[in-house]
């Protein structure tokens, strides 16, 4: 399907007398490839009729069935902003928040960076994996109350699924990648 609409473009070039007009799929893999297709197509006169769209919805098959055919070697990269309304786990004050973050069987403990009595924890800290995809196990985050004498308690935890972003065209098309909202959730409440 996609050959017979790039055919069709490349048969409407020609009747237009456009002689240098080409069409490289691979540009359809990043946001920066998208707006030179775009480019490349308003001789054409087609851009209204959403072409780029199309083409990226059956390249995106295409592309996403190469992924997952090859395995690939990344470093991942997270960082950590802040945090809002920890719940306590200390009696009668704010938990001493502190993050564990793991990707698999790699582990970041960032224990001797904790907040005393902070229920809004400020991080600014970035932790880096290196995995392969496909086969990337979920990123886990527990938020940790520290303690001296009784043992450290869970705050709450949340999983991101980084092969759901890794393998989404529109994920990887996105240049500057948005801040994330994760809820923690705890075993023993329902509520984040």
């Amino acid at each position: 399907m996609i050959n017979e609409l790039v055919k069709e473009l490349r048969h409407l070039a020609k009747n237009r007398g456009i002689t240098d007009f080409d069409l490289d799929l691979k540009a359809l893999e990043s946001s920066e490839g998208r707006i030179e297709m775009r480019k490349s197509l308003e001789p054409l006169n087609v851009n209204h009729l959403g072409v780029i769209k199309k083409l990226a919805a059956i390249q995106s098959d295409e592309i996403l069935k190469n992924m997952l055919l090859v395995s690939t070697q990344q470093v991942v990269r997270v960082y950590f902003i802040s945090g809002f309304d920890f719940a306590s786990r200390d009696i009668g004050g704010a938990s001493d928040p502190y993050l564990k973050v793991s990707v698999g069987n790699k582990m970041f403990d960032d224990r001797k960076n904790y907040q005393l009595d902070e229920p809004n924890p400020t991080f600014h800290k970035h932790f880096d994996f290196e995995t392969t995809f496909p086969g990337c196990p979920m990123l886990t985050v527990h938020a940790m109350d520290h303690d001296f004498l009784f043992g450290d308690d869970l705050i709450g935890t949340t999983f991101v699924d980084l092969e759901d972003r890794y393998f989404m065209p529109e994920w990887r098309a996105i240049k500057n990648k948005p801040v994330e909202y994760r809820e923690l959730k705890h075993p023993s409440s329902a509520a984040p």
